[in-house]
């Protein structure tokens, strides 16, 4: 676990480069709460360079430091104003890695649906599995977060994706979410769950009928895979 203070007080200085084994999760949460976007790119073009993959940049450093930097502000060692510095600062570094098409591909005309329920403000997580999915071939179509729930069954009837992807950083509601679950399952559509929500209740998906659930971006390219199956 990262040390709250010197997360908090930003104890590395700036300009800090990654000289490690390791990701670098712990200087890429530092950079985050400091507002440091030139650091933050830095580090994630250096690992980057070593892994070679857009997904292990997700998985391995940016969605790592992102959860230490949301477990700090869910039990209350940072405010507001920290976390939202440290999400533009992330959204700064996603927005630059390129893509990086995977060899084996999805079947052409893979089809996905991503969204979150109305309310959700926390969706970049899910921004990010859109970039991976799209890597591995899929066509993606990633929902306003102010679409409506019962606009998404509808909108599935419509477009028959292979999958629904929903993601909740916060759920105020598990009666919400499961009645659109059951919905998208009714039209026999598997629907895979993530976010923050899911990662710190081990058996929400099972509560709201989830098909599967995705800790992290590679986890959930593979449940994709695998749900999308005829």
């Amino acid at each position: 676990m990262i040390g709250e203070a010197a997360l908090v007080r930003g104890a590395i200085a700036n300009g800090t480069m990654w000289r490690g084994r390791r990701p670098p999760v712990r200087q890429l949460a530092q950079a985050m709460l400091r507002g440091d976007t030139h650091t933050a790119c830095e580090l994630a073009d250096q690992f980057l360079a070593r892994v070679r993959s857009r997904l292990a940049v997700f998985a391995d450093l940016v969605q790592p430091a992102h959860a230490e930097v949301g477990e700090l502000w869910y039990r209350g060692q940072i405010c507001m104003e920290d976390e939202h510095r440290a999400a533009g600062v992330l959204e700064g570094v996603v927005g630059q890695i390129p893509p990086t098409p995977s060899r084996g591909r999805v079947a052409a005309g893979s089809r996905c649906l991503l969204t979150v329920l109305p309310g959700e403000r926390h969706t970049l997580g899910l921004g990010m599995f859109a970039l991976v999915l799209e890597d591995e071939g899929w066509e993606v179509e990633l929902l306003d977060h102010d679409c409506e729930p019962e606009d998404v069954p509808e909108l599935v009837e419509r477009t028959r994706p292979q999958l629904v992807g929903l993601s909740a950083g916060y759920l105020q509601s598990v009666q919400g979410m499961a009645r659109v679950v059951g919905a998208i399952r009714a039209r026999s559509v598997p629907v895979l769950v993530g976010g923050a929500a899911f990662n710190r209740t081990g058996d929400l998906w099972r509560r709201v009928g989830a098909s599967a659930y995705g800790p992290d971006p590679r986890v959930g390219t593979v449940l994709a895979r695998r749900l999308a199956r005829p």
